[in-house]
């Protein structure tokens, strides 16, 4: 019966999900933009392409940079036959040639092919943009370095069930809470936007074969990323601490398991590149700078993976894709033996605006248990998670 719950549950959820994305919308412009896409524009590399009739790649991430820079102005951005066209842009007309100015450093245009059209007037004017470096306190819409989907560690909100995980046992549930938190962002600052985080999260198992749903594992996150980002290329400069603490019930159950205290620190540094608008890869490389004596660990780590997604279904408000993720580790405290994760399934996200999504899918891992003191224990593991993050 619990397995039949928790069924109905994930599929309410996807129904509800896609009630959502056929709900319509209107919005009524007022002034427009107009810009060429330059053919040597490489923002986005290929995913870029002055010939394309409409690109929802370049349409979703210049609608983002713009809500995060200007989370109060509603304008929306359109990408079709070539041109980007803003609309509902402020009625402020110093406002207005400021954002149209900052889209246009985005895709290095020459500012004298671009004009605003007013709907009222039907007039146009050229551009004088005074552009530079600025900061962001609080910065809304995105995070810079983005999502290691397949990642056990990953920080979201998710819940879902594994099936023959040596520790979880048989039948047992992964709950994860967590969240990342942009403080302040430098915009146009070398070229590219650097931005200062804050991130915490906890990352619980329990045991549903017991009638108890006894608590087995929780480990607790706090990290402070510094994050860069410049066309194709992402990069992530992290100090984070880690503690792991076994569940009372389960340690009552099992009077034979000896309770570690896994805690520690660690540095790394990530460098993700978008090779085109379906496919990225990333590595990390970390060290691990203090962990406590009762279960000393060795330094070193590395992680890398790649992300591929397709079959995009653009609905009214939100867009579909299908995603398929690999995360593999290499830890020298298991004496650097390969540990994967595997992920497929589905997304849901909004058409304008790089924001949070809505995951659904299925997951495979082989090598080493995720979960505390249990790092060095081999186990497989196969799992349905639903997500919502970054």
């Amino acid at each position: 019966m619990r397995g039949l719950r928790v069924v109905f549950i994930l599929f309410v959820m996807a129904v509800s999900i896609y009630s959502t994305s056929v709900h319509g919308w209107s919005s009524e412009a007022e002034d427009v933009a107009i810009l060429e896409i330059p053919e040597d524009c490489h923002i986005l590399g290929a995913a870029l392409n002055s010939n394309a009739s409409s690109d929802p790649y370049l349409e979703a991430y210049l609608q983002g940079v713009l809500d995060t820079k200007y989370p109060d102005s509603g304008c929306l951005v359109t990408v079709r036959n070539g041109e980007i066209l803003l609309s509902q842009l402020p009625a402020s007309r110093h406002r207005a040639e400021e954002m149209v100015s900052f889209v246009q450093h985005l895709t290095k245009r020459s500012v004298q092919d671009t004009t605003i059209v007013s709907k009222k007037s039907r007039t146009t004017e050229k551009e004088t943009p005074q552009l530079g470096w600025h900061g962001v306190w609080l910065p809304q819409s995105t995070i810079l370095y983005p999502t290691q989907v397949a990642n056990p560690r990953q920080i979201m909100f998710s819940v879902g069930g594994r099936f023959d995980d040596n520790v979880g046992g048989n039948f047992a549930s992964n709950v994860t809470f967590g969240d990342q938190f942009p403080v302040y962002r430098w915009a146009n600052l070398w070229g590219g936007d650097l931005q200062l985080e804050i991130e915490g999260g906890v990352f619980a198992v329990f045991d549903l074969s017991d009638r108890l749903f006894p608590l087995i594992n929780a480990d607790y996150y706090g990290g402070i990323p510094l994050t860069f980002a410049k066309g194709n290329w992402a990069h992530r400069l992290r100090i984070y601490h880690v503690s792991s603490h076994l569940g009372d019930e389960y340690m009552q159950a099992n009077k034979k398991c000896k309770r570690k205290n896994k805690s520690f620190e660690a540095i790394d540094v990530s460098t993700d590149y978008q090779v085109n608008k379906n496919l990225r890869v990333y590595g990390v490389l970390g060290a691990i700078v203090s962990s406590d004596s009762e279960m000393s660990m060795k330094p070193l780590y590395l992680e890398y993976g790649c992300e591929a997604r397709g079959f995009r279904t653009d609905f009214k408000q939100l867009f579909g894709q299908t995603f398929f993720a690999v995360h593999i580790r290499n830890y020298q405290d298991v004496g650097y033996a390969l540990d994967t994760t595997c992920a497929f399934g589905y997304e849901w996200g909004k058409v304008h605006g790089i924001g949070r999504k809505i995951r659904l899918f299925a997951e495979y891992h082989h090598g080493f248990s995720p979960e505390g003191q249990f790092s060095r224990e081999r186990t497989n593991y196969f799992g349905l998670r639903v997500a919502y993050g970054f």
